[in-house]
């Protein structure tokens, strides 16, 4: 009996020509929160909701004309573990530290202006897309969502100034 699989390999070759596909792959394997191994070959953990996910993404590759192969991973090196971490808790405190950036501009000028419904609505937005990425708990978290309960305060005192 096999092991069950813990990671989950997206591995693919697109034909030469315009960037655009590439491009497009790309960006689906940052939404999905990838650790990207080679320009051909990306690892998430094993989830369920993933794996459907990187399915459709492989149906997409072939669609465009490349090879796309999804495959379970029953074992990796505690060092080439780490290292995935690693780099996708990197990727994720770098996202999350651009989002405390944004809410603490939007409380700085506060003084000045309310924040609109929807621009707070849009750093919720942002907030929930990292989160659904953050395979691994990035400590960034705790840090961007306290900023944005700051801006969501700011309005809320202001509206009720009024």
């Amino acid at each position: 009996m096999s092991a069950e699989p813990i990671w989950l390999v997206l591995a693919w070759r697109l034909p030469h020509g315009p960037s655009t596909p590439r491009v497009t792959i790309w960006r689906s394997l940052k939404r999905l929160g990838a650790a990207t191994l080679t320009p051909g070959a990306a690892l998430f953990p094993f989830r369920e909701e993933l794996l459907e996910q990187v399915g459709w993404l492989a149906q997409e590759i072939d669609d465009l004309g490349g090879d796309a192969w999804v495959l379970p991973v029953t074992e990796l090196s505690e060092a080439d573990e780490a290292k995935i971490r690693d780099q996708v808790n990197a990727e994720r405190e770098s996202e999350y530290a651009e989002l405390e950036q944004s809410a603490r501009e939007i409380v700085a000028r506060s003084g000045d202006e309310i924040p609109s419904s929807r621009e707070l609505h849009a750093l919720i937005e942002r907030l929930n897309r990292i989160r659904a990425r953050d395979h691994f708990g990035a400590d960034g978290h705790r840090q961007a969502k306290q900023a944005v309960e700051r801006c969501l305060a700011v309005r809320s005192r202001q509206v009720a100034r009024f």
